[in-house]
């Protein structure tokens, strides 16, 4: 009987161990299963980091826009005729007085000739209707003629020198319409189009060229309805255009149209530019920034620190040698200095990570060494020359 109890006991003890074996390698499966298990820490450099310090931060409003020229003109044809020459083409520099298209003028000739012919042929009635006017006041003098015979010379004299007039003024506009055969330059600029070829028949008023002047230069831009209570004629702007990279052109608000446009509730307003010679061109779209604050000084951030997710914006904070994901409430951006106001969720020693790492998590191991940003990398133990950097480890 005795035995049998100590056999029991005994298979009692073994089973009891058995029991927390299992246990115990559970727990140590769940401990090698962390995904902080057996990572070294991540290192960043003083660089790497950055305060919610006070900056000046500038608001700012940005609206889309167009740019174009002050001064430009549509040169179209005055006369009906056939194009002889086209002496510029698109892109030409030209002079106010320029000579730019040519028409035949053949027709024209013929119909001027007919003119001074027919200017003669009044010429000499009159002569003839003054000499008889002349002779009949001499008789009406001496009673030799009625008053009457002298009224209907004098009419016909009278008649011929309105016929005369008449026929000035015939060949007058035949003269006018030869010399605008002959287009000329409106306005000094560049040809921007150019619609007409040599052998081709213009109508009256056809467009012939477009010219445009690069020397004076605006942007036609739209605001909302909301925002243009801060579009103050007078006031600095600055713009960037499309296509030019890293540079804003220094502006100055011109006017503001009285009205809304028609479907878009919008507001166009201009800002004038300097003169840039052929840098900005006529056409191209840009960017017109507008202050509505102060410069003040207000805790911000660099924009790469700040990340979003879900809708909702947040940083990543060193604190006790772990990293910690940090909500934060944002206000103004300027988008020139590359900062952004934050009002709320971080306290002025917090240590913020200043740029754009990928795959962090929060809690995760991390610390600050010596060195600079970009530079070699080490394990936080210290441990060799395969262990990775933040920026490395994290895919910077």
């Amino acid at each position: 009987m005795t035995r049998r109890l100590r056999l029991g006991w005994a298979v009692a003890v073994l089973a009891l161990g058995g029991v927390a074996a299992a246990v115990a390698l559970r727990m140590s499966g769940r401990e090698d299963k962390s995904p902080e298990a057996g990572k070294p820490a991540l290192e960043f450099v003083a660089a790497d980091l950055v305060t919610p310090a006070p900056r000046p931060v500038v608001g700012e409003l940005s609206m889309p826009g167009t740019v174009q020229a002050l001064s430009q003109a549509t040169v179209r044809a005055k006369v009906a005729a056939e194009v002889n020459a086209v002496h510029v083409r698109e892109g030409d520099r030209v002079r106010a007085g320029q000579r730019l298209v040519e028409f035949d003028t053949a027709a024209l000739r013929a119909q001027l000739a007919e003119r001074v012919a027919a200017l003669e042929s009044a010429r000499a009635n009159l002569a003839q209707a003054q000499r008889t006017r002349q002779v009949n006041a001499q008789l009406v003098e001496r009673n030799f003629i009625s008053q009457s015979a002298f009224d209907n010379a004098d009419a016909a004299y009278r008649a011929q020198v309105a016929s005369v007039e008449v026929a000035q003024a015939q060949l007058a506009q035949v003269q006018l319409m030869l010399d605008d055969t002959v287009v000329r330059a409106p306005i000094s600029g560049h040809v921007l189009r150019r619609h007409v070829q040599p052998g081709e028949k213009a109508g009256i008023d056809a467009p012939l060229l477009a010219i445009v002047d690069l020397s004076r230069l605006e942007v036609q831009a739209q605001a909302a309805v909301s925002d243009i209570a801060r579009v103050v004629p007078g006031a600095p702007a600055q713009v960037a255009v499309e296509g030019i990279d890293q540079r804003r052109f220094e502006g100055r608000i011109e006017r503001v149209n009285p009205g809304t446009e028609p479907g878009t509730r919008s507001i166009h307003f201009f800002v004038s530019l300097p003169d840039q010679g052929t840098l900005l061109r006529a056409g191209m779209f840009a960017t017109v920034f507008v202050p509505v604050g102060a410069r003040e000084a207000v805790p911000s951030l660099p924009i790469p620190a700040i990340r979003s997710e879900g809708g909702q914006a947040f940083v990543w904070v060193l604190e006790e040698g772990r990293l910690r994901q940090r909500p934060v409430t944002l206000g103004r951006r300027d988008e020139r200095a590359q900062l952004v106001q934050v009002t709320g969720g971080l306290a002025a020693s917090d240590r913020v990570l200043a740029s754009r790492f990928d795959g962090l998590r929060d809690g995760q191991p991390a610390l600050v060494v010596q060195g600079t940003a970009g530079g070699p990398a080490r394990a936080a133990s210290g441990a060799g020359p395969g262990a990775s950097r933040a920026g490395a480890a994290a895919g910077h």
